[in-house]
C-alpha cells in the first residue's frame, strides 16, 4: 500500500514539473514573440518615417529646383561654386542687375554684382567662406549689392548649399528679392530718430550712443578722448531783443562754424536747448583749449542781421578728459559741465 502511494507521489510529482516545464517555454515563447513584434513595429514606423522625410526632402528639392531654373520667375537666382565663381543666373537677375548672362557666367561674386569689402584682413572668411562652413547659421542673410550701372541696392538671400556624392560643398544656390525700399525707410527713420530736426547734427540720445562707443574703444586701445561743451550766452534775452525767428538763425550759425573747425572723426551733438556737445577722439585735454580759442573767435566774428539791429553771440565752454579705464561718457559730461559753470561765475 505504502509502495503504491509513493509511485503515486512520483507519477504526480514528474507530471507537475512537466507542466511546469511547459508553461516556462510557453511564457518565454510568448515574451520573445512580443518582443519581435515590438521590434518589427519600431523597425516599421521608422522605415515608414524615413520614407516620409525622403519623400518630403525630393518635393522640396523638386520645388526648389523648378523655382530655381525657372527663367519667368520674378526672384533673383544666382549660383555660384565654393570659389564664388558665377555658374548661373535667371533673366530676372539678369535684368535686375542689368548684366548679361555671358558677362557674369563665370566670374567672380565679388567685385561684379557684391561690393568688395573695403577692408579685409588677410585669411579673414568672405560671406561665401561662411555659408559653406555653417550653411544653417546662412539661410538667410540680407546684403548690399551692386547693379552694373552702379546703384546701391539691398536683397535679402535666402542659401541653399548643393553637395556632391562625398557630400562635399560644390555650389551655392541663392534666390533674393529686393528689399531697397525697406532699406531706406529704415535708414530715414535712423536718421529721423537720431538726428536734431532743426541743426542737423546728432541728438542728446544718439551723441551719448557713439560716445560710448568711442570711450570703449578708447578704454580698449589706450587711446586718449576728450570732451568739450559749449553754450550760448544770454541766449533767451538775445532772443527776446530781436526776436524768436534770431534763435534758430543763431543755432544753424553756430553748428555750421563748429562743423567747419573739427575733423571728421569728431562727434557733433546737441544737448540742450542752447548747448552742444563736441566728442574729440585721439585728442588729449591739453590740445582742448586750441579747439576752444578757435571756435570763440570765430562765432564771435558772426554778427546776425536782423530787422532791429546786428546781434553779436558769445559762448562758454567747459571741458574734460578721459581719466581711466573706469570712466564714462556720463561722468565726462559732468565734470564738462561742472568746468562750464566755472568759466561762466568767471565771466561775471
Amino acid at each position: 500500500m505504502s509502495v503504491n502511494c509513493s509511485e503515486a507521489w512520483i507519477v504526480a510529482t514528474v507530471c507537475a514539473t512537466i507542466a511546469c516545464f511547459f508553461i516556462f517555454l510557453y511564457t518565454c515563447l510568448r515574451l520573445r514573440h512580443a518582443r519581435i513584434c515590438k521590434s518589427l513595429k519600431s523597425a516599421t514606423d521608422s522605415f515608414a518615417k524615413q520614407t516620409k522625410e525622403l519623400e518630403t526632402l525630393k518635393k522640396q528639392k523638386a520645388e526648389f529646383s523648378e523655382d530655381f531654373t525657372d527663367s519667368n520667375s520674378q526672384s533673383i537666382i544666382v549660383a555660384f561654386n565654393k570659389k564664388g565663381k558665377i555658374t548661373y543666373i535667371n533673366d530676372y537677375a539678369e535684368e535686375f542687375f542689368g548684366f548679361k548672362k555671358e558677362e557674369l557666367l563665370g566670374q567672380a561674386v565679388l567685385g561684379t554684382i557684391a561690393q568688395e569689402p573695403k577692408k579685409r584682413l588677410g585669411g579673414q572668411p568672405t560671406l561665401i567662406d561662411k555659408i559653406l562652413l555653417n550653411p544653417q547659421l546662412y539661410v538667410d542673410v540680407e546684403t548690399k549689392n551692386i547693379k552694373k550701372d552702379g546703384t546701391i541696392v539691398w536683397i535679402s538671400w535666402t542659401n541653399r548649399v548643393v553637395y556632391d556624392e562625398k557630400n562635399e560643398p560644390v555650389e551655392i544656390r541663392s534666390v533674393g528679392f529686393d528689399i531697397t525700399r525697406r532699406k531706406q525707410l529704415e535708414e530715414k527713420l535712423r536718421y529721423l530718430t537720431s538726428i536734431d530736426p532743426l541743426t542737423g547734427v546728432l541728438n542728446r540720445t544718439a551723441f551719448l550712443d557713439v560716445s560710448e562707443k568711442e570711450i570703449k574703444r578708447a578704454t580698449r586701445y589706450d587711446r586718449a578722448l576728450s570732451l568739450l561743451i559749449l553754450k550760448l550766452d544770454h541766449f533767451r534775452v538775445l532772443g527776446q531783443e530781436f526776436g524768436y525767428s534770431f534763435g534758430d538763425e543763431a543755432l544753424k550759425k553756430t553748428v555750421k562754424i563748429c562743423k567747419d573747425s573739427i575733423r571728421d572723426s569728431d562727434y557733433l551733438g546737441r544737448i540742450g536747448d542752447v548747448e552742444f556737445a563736441i566728442l574729440l577722439p585721439e585728442t588729449p585735454i591739453e590740445n582742448v583749449p586750441f579747439l576752444i580759442e578757435r571756435l570763440r573767435l570765430k562765432i564771435q566774428e558772426q554778427n546776425l542781421k536782423t530787422e532791429i539791429g546786428n546781434a553779436f553771440i558769445t559762448t562758454t565752454f567747459g571741458q574734460a578728459g578721459k581719466v581711466d579705464d573706469k570712466d564714462s561718457i556720463d561722468a565726462m559730461l559732468v565734470r564738462a559741465t561742472q568746468d562750464l559753470k566755472e568759466q561762466a561765475q568767471h565771466k561775471e
